[in-house]
């Protein structure tokens, strides 16, 4: 009965950005099923044009961010500049987690959907500067080896034409570090990105298709220890450490030779 009242409340409480919602969000940004876990009330899902997320409120954090990535995503509109967005459509009965609770404490606003990857237009872009889509990071990670990622998802996209879906988030202890009281800080990341050739769709998903699996932990990273490279996992093991089901709409078989590479 939980998981109907929670597919319930999915249709009831999408969200729009600025703008009227595309046609099914869901289909754009998590087309082979939307992650699930055992535990659906920390689990408020948000629908934007630009992505879509599972915000928790006991954490004050996203449990995970998904969204399509292609070049068509990426243009010219600069990054924000200002103070990061409240996310002021969460429900009243959250904690308002604001700019200011990260400040000074030694952790970067670590965007989920970087602020490139959403330079269409201005909207796109303010859209990544919501407190929803951000995860404290330590700045090694943020600016170094999380960064290092986003760089191939970009090259990926601008010089192969790929088309992507990307899911990320982070993994906490029972009792994690709170910043100002309020704002779990996560013990890793991680991030998987599904990569479909120029003019595939996501119904062309098969056993070939390459796929990117990362966990980083939210420590201190030295210089040569930058690449991305070196965090590889697979979603299996990503499943195991967050208790989430992700793909899970793909037959058996095939779901389980994507996760297992």
């Amino acid at each position: 009965m939980r998981y109907y009242v929670y597919m319930l409340s999915i249709l009831i409480s999408a969200v729009t950005f600025g703008q009227s919602r595309v046609q099914n969000p869901i289909a754009v940004h998590s087309p082979w099923g939307l992650p699930v876990d055992s535990d659906k009330s920390d689990d408020h899902l948000i629908q934007r044009r630009q992505y879509i997320l599972s915000y928790n409120h006991l954490l004050n954090v996203p449990n995970w961010v998904a969204w399509q990535l292609n070049a068509s995503w990426y243009g010219d509109v600069p990054r924000r500049s200002g103070k990061f967005i409240a996310d002021t459509s969460l429900p009243s009965s959250f904690p308002l987690i604001t700019h200011d609770d990260y400040t000074k404490s030694g952790y970067d606003r670590g965007h989920m959907v970087r602020s490139e990857e959403r330079t269409a237009s201005e909207e796109d872009n303010r859209s990544t500067f919501l407190m929803s889509n951000i995860v404290p990071q330590t700045p090694k990670l943020n600016q170094q080896t999380w960064l290092s990622l986003e760089y191939e998802c970009e090259r990926l996209c601008k010089a192969e034409g790929k088309e992507l879906y990307v899911i990320a988030g982070g993994v906490y202890s029972k009792q994690p570090q709170r910043l100002n009281g309020k704002v779990a800080v996560p013990d890793s990341c991680w991030k998987i990105v599904v990569i479909l050739d120029k003019g595939q769709k996501p119904k062309d998903i098969s056993s070939s298709t390459k796929v990117i699996a990362v966990m980083m932990n939210n420590g201190q990273y030295d210089k040569s220890n930058n690449s991305w490279e070196l965090y590889t996992t697979t979603i299996n093991a990503i499943e195991k450490s967050t208790g989430y089901n992700f793909l899970r709409d793909l037959p058996d078989a095939l779901e389980e030779q994507i996760e297992s590479k």
